[in-house]
């Protein structure tokens, strides 16, 4: 028999399944992407600003 208590638990088995790990590296490779794709969908979505030429006709 062994004396040393089984220091298992939950949280620690769900960190060693593989699951786990692919969702946590998925998360941060599109996590980034998506936050970046939004504040594009922002910028293309905004009104353009029309600058005076400096070679204007009068």
């Amino acid at each position: 028999m062994s004396d040393t208590p089984d220091r298992s638990t939950p949280w620690a088995d769900t960190l060693r399944r593989p699951w786990t790990a692919l969702c946590a590296a998925a998360a941060v490779v599109l996590g980034p992407a998506a936050y970046t794709a939004s504040a594009l969908m922002q910028a293309n979505a905004a009104p353009l600003r029309h600058t005076q030429s400096p070679h204007r006709r009068l």
